[in-house]
């Protein structure tokens, strides 16, 4: 068997097991706890949630690589019925839209264009699949940043400023096309609104769609993580209107569940890289209630390193050593690679922070 048809044979395995539960995904991990602090090399960790991300990518991938789009079509339709979640709140059938759908934007053009086309000749296929559409609207605005670049808007050449409207163009017919199936797929939805950021969509128009997605799918946790990265200032929000934004759809749940949503957005936002500092860039944001959300998804999830670990990395931020030291000698060495992005300066500078004396 060789090496691409066993990873999709592991990744229909874990697939068929968490899909047929139907359950939120667990994530667990077996710290290596360290002593007080030793400035010794981290041990870079692949966490459940991180392997069952890596097969679904593969289980999509593969078969789009191999033009198999009946399995492609069964994948995402049993994602969409599970609602499978991770621990963030975030859906399995994103990593399922990054397998078929993910543009590296270090490739060449024609690399790219060679990718697209995979897309196109599943939708020549089946021309009725949203998924399929949905799917080239995804990789469209990938290639569509690829052009723009990812600095402030000064930077963007004119070249490339034209070459991403076209491409963001292509994107919303892909997505209107995509309507015209009677599949109601969330990710729709969520494309759309990066179509909406990408080409500067006004509040109005951009809240019309952001109801109609909620009202469809109220717990997709995307809707919010992605309003809140369109109100920042550098696109289209005013100072503390994504800060106002993240309180008021807390307020709108009950319990505990208030502030592990939250605390999830945060975790988003914190996950985007945009400042330096994201307490000091976003003073409105409440570290208390951040912090509760984090204690309460621990109580869910007492064993999950994600966890402990975004909770570890902001606790640094907020300037908080009293609960960053026992989450830091929780944690170990153990350096979550999702969570740090495989920045081992940042997460020894954190650490040594929060256990020396």
């Amino acid at each position: 068997m060789s090496e691409a048809k066993m990873l999709l044979a592991i990744a229909g395995l874990i697939l068929s097991a968490f899909i047929s539960s139907g359950a939120q995904l667990t994530v667990t991990s077996t710290p290596s706890k360290a002593p007080s602090f030793q400035d010794v090399e981290p041990i870079p960790t692949h966490t459940d949630e991180s392997k069952h991300r890596k097969a679904i990518f593969v289980a999509a991938r593969q078969p789009l690589t191999d033009g198999d789009f009946d399995t492609l079509e069964k994948t995402a339709q049993a994602l969409r019925d599970s609602k499978e979640s991770y621990i963030h709140g975030s859906w399995a059938l994103k990593s399922f839209y990054l397998g078929v759908a993910d543009i590296d934007y270090s490739l060449p053009d024609a690399q790219c264009i060679e990718f697209l086309n995979k897309i196109r000749a599943w939708i020549s296929a089946k021309p009725n699949s949203a998924t399929a559409h949905i799917a080239l609207a995804h990789a469209l605005i990938d290639y569509a940043w690829k052009a723009r670049g990812i600095g402030w808007g000064d930077s963007v050449s004119g070249e490339g400023g034209t070459l991403m409207e076209e491409r963001l163009a292509e994107a919303q017919k892909a997505l209107e096309e995509a309507r015209k199936s009677p599949t109601k797929c969330p990710e729709w939805w969520a494309t759309a609104q990066s179509v909406a950021l990408g080409q500067s969509w006004d509040k109005k128009r951009y809240f019309a769609l952001f109801d109609e997605a909620t009202k469809l799918e109220p717990d997709y946790i995307d809707f919010y993580s992605n309003t809140v990265l369109y109100l920042q200032p550098r696109w289209h929000g005013e100072e503390g209107e994504s800060e106002k934004f993240i309180e008021d759809h807390a307020n709108e749940r009950n319990g505990v569940d208030a502030d592990i949503f939250y605390a999830r957005m945060v975790w988003s936002l914190d996950s985007r890289r945009l400042d330096k500092n994201l307490f000091d860039a976003h003073p409105a944001l409440s570290w208390a209630r951040t912090a509760s959300g984090f204690d309460q998804l621990l109580k869910r999830y007492p064993d999950s390193l994600s966890v402990k670990s975004e909770y570890a990395r902001l606790c640094f931020k907020a300037h908080d050593k009293k609960r960053a030291s026992p989450l830091y000698q929780q944690i170990g060495l153990n350096m979550d690679v999702r969570v740090w992005f495989d920045d081992v300066a940042s997460f020894r500078v954190y650490r040594k922070w929060a256990l020396e004396e």
